[in-house]
């Protein structure tokens, strides 16, 4: 895996280990808190917080740009301004605090279209993984299992409210909100600056698997840990080889779209796939889907690594 060796004259500020996972930890507990904050203040302080989870359809824009808003200023700002920092630049947008987060002026489309397949591949088994606890994990919990489906079904109920369109403006707002924005942001702090740093810390494997971990934990959501830790480890793995920002933004921007697409045509809810997962995975043919789109996923991420060295050789 790539090392980042170009940036190996930022040794002596890199953070220690103990001081990143502050950092990390302080922004997951303040994210929630800043949501709620701004909400609170750019109605007037006149909305009862189940306004946030069962939102009035005339609030529905103002909890879209509390949602960008939030990310923008508590994932992307503070990690340009430490870049800055690691850098010894003040400019957070200088040639070099952009390359510390892994921002470049090139883009390898050859390697962005591998990365967007082999995401789309994972996605039956994302899917059989979630339909997997939920027909054999969560029940067998009892009390707990039914809290954790309580929390994912409201959480389901409050995305998909946010996601309600009806003119192809407010989609196009939607996907800026649901997508593109939380593309953006997540992945400058994660990737960018969370897993670069840990990388100073720990083997570049380490670092993948630890940043995918806490990927997954970032989105509270105890029934979809496991498919966003895959999801995070995959996005991860790509990032640490190709050490563009870019190639990992392009995978979450297509996930989330994919996501946002599957939300607005269920409707009500009556996708056989999403309100009875067991009528799928027990199901052989779709053992046949899964075992397909994972050989696949193999056959492009081979694919991908020999592309990628055979364009490092050509350096």
């Amino acid at each position: 895996m790539q090392q980042f060796s170009s940036l190996d004259r930022y040794a002596s500020r890199r953070p220690s280990f103990f001081a990143n996972t502050l950092f990390l930890i302080s922004i997951m507990v303040l994210y929630p808190i800043a949501g709620v904050v701004l909400f609170s203040l750019v109605g007037g302080g006149h909305q009862p917080s189940s306004a946030l989870l069962h939102p009035a359809r005339g609030m529905l824009p103002l909890l879209r740009m509390v949602q960008s808003v939030g990310q923008i200023l508590v994932l992307a700002l503070p990690v340009l301004l430490l870049a800055a920092l690691h850098t010894g630049k003040k400019n957070p947008f200088s040639p070099e605090s952009l390359a510390f987060l892994g921002i470049r002026r090139s883009i390898d489309f050859g390697a962005v279209a591998f990365a967007v397949s082999g995401i789309f591949l994972l996605q039956p088994l994302l899917y059989t993984l979630a339909a997997l606890q939920d027909i054999y994990v969560w029940p067998s919990l009892g009390t707990a299992g039914a809290e954790v489906i309580r929390q994912r079904d409201v959480m389901n109920s409050f995305i998909k409210e946010l996601a309600l369109v009806r003119t192809v403006p407010e989609f196009l707002s939607v996907a800026f909100v649901l997508a593109f924005t939380p593309a953006v942001c997540e992945e400058l702090f994660f990737r960018g600056y969370i897993q670069q740093n840990y990388t100073r810390s720990m083997s570049a494997g380490g670092a993948v698997f630890l940043t995918g971990f806490v990927f997954a934990f970032f989105h509270l959501s105890a029934a979809n840990l496991l498919p966003l830790a895959l999801l995070g480890w995959y996005i991860g793995y790509i990032y640490s080889e190709t050490g563009n920002i870019a190639v990992s933004f392009f995978i979450h921007l297509t996930n989330n779209l994919a996501a946002l697409l599957l939300l607005l045509f269920d409707g009500d809810g009556d996708s056989v796939m999403i309100s009875r997962p067991e009528s799928l995975v027990n199901t052989p043919w779709w053992w046949l889907v899964v075992a397909g789109s994972l050989f696949l996923f193999v056959m492009v991420i081979l694919r991908f690594s020999a592309a990628l060295s055979s364009r490092q050789e050509s350096l």
